[in-house]
C-alpha cells in the first residue's frame, strides 16, 4: 500500500477513534420518527417515504427512505475503475444501468480504491476483509453480500462473513442493528456522538430491504441516534429494523429512485462505488 494511502487511512481511523466528551457515558435520545404519509408505493415492490425525526429541543433530522421487496429486485454493486478517483454521481449510474434505486456504497481511498472487501460481477477489487480478528475500526465491521443463484441479500459481521458463493459484496459499517438490537461497542468512537449526513442499508424483519439517506440540508444524525431510531418499534417512535449497517456518509450520501415515470433524487459528491437495485424483469 502506498504511503499516501496509509496516511489517509490513518486520518480516517483517527476520525473514528475513541473520543469522549467530558461526562458522556450514555446515549440520551429524545427523538421520534414522524411522517404521517408513511410508505408510498412508487412501483411494483418499491416504496418511498420522507422521514422526519423530531427532537425535544425542536430540531429535526430529515431522511429519504426506499423500501423494496427483495424477490422483485436484484442487488448489484457498480464500480467504474475508469471514473476513479474522480467518481460518478448516482444520476450518472442510473442513466448507465437503468436501475430503479442507486445509492452510494462503502468507503474508499484518495485513489478511488475501496477500503475493505469489494466484489462485483465476478471481479474482486479488494480481497481483504480489513481488521478481521481485531477489536478496532468498527466503522468497517459489517459486510453486505448477495449469494449467487438464490440472489439472497444479507448483512454479516466481518468476523462471520464468508465470501464463498457470493457474487456481490462490500465492507463498510459500523454494524448498527443486529437481530433488532443496537450493536454494542461503537460508543467508543467519535461518530457515536457526532451529527452528520448518513447513508444506511438495512432489512426489516420480513426481509424487505431499506435504504435511508440524510437530506443535504439540516441536522444530521449520530450513530447513537441512528441505532435507536432504527431498532425501536414503530409504536415507540422508531422504524423496527432487524438488521442495519452504516455506509459512507457526509457529502458522499446520495440517492436516486426512478419508477413509474417518477423520480426522486438527493445529490452528493461523485464517488467510485454504488449499490444499485434493478427490477428482475429488467435483467442484468
Amino acid at each position: 500500500m502506498k504511503r499516501r494511502t496509509l496516511a489517509l487511512l490513518g486520518v480516517f481511523l483517527a476520525a473514528a477513534s475513541p473520543a469522549f466528551a467530558a461526562g458522556e457515558d450514555e446515549c440520551l435520545f429524545s427523538g421520534r420518527v414522524t411522517g404521517e404519509s408513511g410508505w408510498h408505493p412508487l412501483g411494483a415492490g418499491l416504496e418511498v417515504r420522507d422521514l422526519v425525526v423530531r427532537f425535544d429541543d425542536a430540531s429535526v433530522a430529515r431522511m429519504s427512505g426506499v423500501r423494496v421487496e427483495t424477490g422483485r429486485y436484484r442487488a448489484r454493486l457498480h464500480w467504474n475503475s475508469k471514473s476513479a478517483p474522480a467518481g460518478e454521481s448516482a444520476a450518472d449510474v442510473a442513466r448507465q444501468t437503468g436501475a430503479a434505486v442507486v445509492t452510494n456504497a462503502g468507503y474508499f481511498d484518495e485513489n478511488g480504491r475501496p477500503l475493505g472487501f469489494f466484489l462485483t460481477e465476478g471481479k474482486t477489487y479488494n480481497r481483504r476483509v480489513l481488521f478481521r480478528g481485531r477489536n478496532e475500526a468498527l466503522h468497517l465491521g459489517a459486510v453486505f453480500s448477495v449469494l449467487g443463484g438464490t440472489e439472497k441479500m444479507s448483512i454479516a459481521g466481518r468476523e462471520e462473513f464468508d465470501p464463498e458463493g457470493k457474487t456481490e459484496a462490500f465492507q463498510a459499517g459500523p454494524y448498527l442493528v443486529r437481530e433488532g438490537r443496537p450493536v454494542p461497542g461503537i460508543e467508543r468512537y467519535r461518530e457515536f456522538w457526532r451529527l452528520a449526513r448518513r447513508t444506511v442499508l438495512g432489512f426489516e424483519g420480513d426481509g424487505r430491504l431499506i435504504v435511508l439517506v440524510s437530506e443535504p440540508e439540516g441536522r444530521g444524525l449520530s450513530w447513537c441516534e441512528l441505532q435507536l431510531v432504527l431498532s425501536r418499534p414503530a409504536a415507540s417512535g422508531g422504524l423496527g429494523i432487524a438488521e442495519a449497517m452504516n455506509l459512507d456518509g457526509g457529502s458522499s450520501s446520495q440517492l436516486l429512485v426512478q419508477a413509474a415515470g417518477q423520480r426522486l433524487e438527493m445529490a452528493g459528491r461523485p464517488v467510485p462505488a454504488f449499490l444499485i437495485l434493478i427490477g428482475r424483469q429488467e435483467g442484468r
